[in-house]
């Protein structure tokens, strides 16, 4: 998975989450509205209660020639006080008026109220419709979204209290949405962050696993070529040996003694080979020390001194003071500097004058060096394919380079990758713990 279908992948999650939880906030922003006049309703009826008691408990006491002003100043629902005649005991104790109001009768005293109960039904404004219904079951209202009803328990007054409202759809606080939002970017950006760094680091161990396999299965390719190099000074310590034989029956002892020495570089030719081989094929346990990095990279210069002064390159670097030094093994780190400088020069052999640059420098738990040149930088498909066995962007070159430096990077637990200079040239760049295990294998 690259980086670009990785954050396309990130963004198209943290989208989702944020429009499932969105959906959800926004259902329960709705359900708190209905709550809240739920709540209302139920308080709005217990005050029309309190206001149906007084009534009943107030009637009685009146004979119809209290003043109406100082009635109202205690309560406020009463319009008006009247006096009747010859009304039946058993006649209807409550009668429809005007609007919502109604008269209440005491036939016994032979009074009349007129109660308006809009002070308390109208106080709140957030019901669609709020109504007291003198009698019958009220209509629903269609075009509400909800709707409460509940009858009171008072024996003159057994009135039905209906209410409806429509939620406030577009009323929804933007904050919490924003809230989240930027919550979710936070936990998927961390979650990402964390399962890329865990795809890279699974990636690198089962990429370096493939090219130790690869230089396993090309072990008899290199065995091939091994055997060839070897046959040559076998030939000739054989060769040798034999004529030292000749020699030896003659009593010619000056010439046996150069046979044999010449028999015995031959054989250190062979351990020479044998050595470089096992070391590319070997995956010992190194200790990690502290490497200067000026004194490697000054080795390195010396021993590219004739190419480079042949192709006129010039060499500079630049170290940072709080990073000129790392934990490396020696002599892989300055194989690997060879490698990259070797590199450089060959990519600048047509020019008339080239230059290669290092620099270094620190980054929290890394330490990065940058190695830089002024050749024509890397093709795409050098980019792509830098790293695999027997590739070479050079005719005359076997491929195995790269992958070595990658394979030594790996096991001094370093990292490298290639790109371009934004001025041209190649640029490849190598991290490096600065703590950790001092020891890989």
């Amino acid at each position: 998975m690259n980086n670009k279908h990785f954050i396309h992948r990130g963004i198209l999650l943290g989208l989702l989450l944020f429009l499932i939880s969105s959906a959800l906030l926004y259902a329960e922003q709705i359900r708190r509205q209905f709550w809240a006049l739920d709540q209302q309703f139920a308080t709005t009826f217990s005050e029309v209660g309190a206001m149906l008691t007084q009534n009943e408990s107030i009637l009685p006491l009146l004979n119809g020639d209290e003043d109406l002003a100082a009635l109202r100043k205690k309560f406020p629902q009463i319009v008006t006080l009247q006096k009747t005649t010859d009304r039946a005991l058993d006649a209807a104790r409550v009668e429809s008026a005007e609007g919502e109001q109604y008269w209440l009768y005491n036939p016994w005293r032979q009074i009349r109220v007129l109660i308006d109960p809009q002070t308390v039904l109208h106080a709140n404004p957030r019901f669609s419709h709020i109504t007291l219904h003198l009698d019958g079951t009220p209509p629903v209202q269609q075009d509400a979204f909800w709707h409460w009803q509940r009858q009171f328990s008072q024996h003159t007054q057994p009135f039905t209290l209906a209410a409806s409202a429509q939620p406030a759809w577009t009323q929804i606080p933007l904050l919490p949405f924003v809230l989240l939002f930027l919550g979710w970017t936070i936990v998927t950006t961390a979650v990402g962050a964390i399962v890329w760094q865990r795809t890279q680091r699974q990636n690198a161990d089962r990429r370096a696993r493939y090219y130790q396999h690869a230089r396993l299965n090309t072990l008899g390719e290199i065995t091939a070529g091994i055997v060839h190099e070897i046959n040559q000074p076998l030939t000739a310590v054989q060769t040798w040996i034999q004529g030292a034989q000749r020699q030896l029956v003659q009593g010619n002892s000056a010439a046996v003694s150069q046979a044999l020495a010449a028999a015995l570089i031959q054989t250190q030719r062979i351990n020479a080979l044998l050595t470089r081989f096992r070391e590319h094929v070997a995956e010992e346990e190194v200790t990690l020390r502290e490497v200067d990095l000026t004194e490697c990279w000054q080795h390195v210069g010396n021993l590219l001194e004739h190419e480079r002064s042949a192709k006129h390159i010039r060499v500079t670097h630049d170290f940072a003071p709080d990073a000129r030094a790392l934990f490396a093994d020696r002599l892989w780190l300055e194989q690997v500097l060879h490698n990259l400088l070797s590199n450089a020069i060959q990519a600048q052999q047509d020019k008339p004058a080239g230059w290669v640059h290092i620099a270094s420098r620190a980054e929290r738990d890394r330490t990065t060096l940058t190695v830089t040149d002024g050749g024509p930088g890397f093709t795409p498909e050098a980019l792509e394919n830098a790293f695999m066995p027997f590739y070479s962007g050079r005719k005359e070159g076997i491929g195995l380079g790269m992958t070595l430096t990658e394979s030594l990077l790996t096991r001094m637990n370093g990292t490298i990758s290639l790109d371009n200079a934004p001025d041209g040239g190649a640029r490849v760049m190598l991290q490096f713990d600065r703590q950790g295990s001092r020891t890989h294998g």
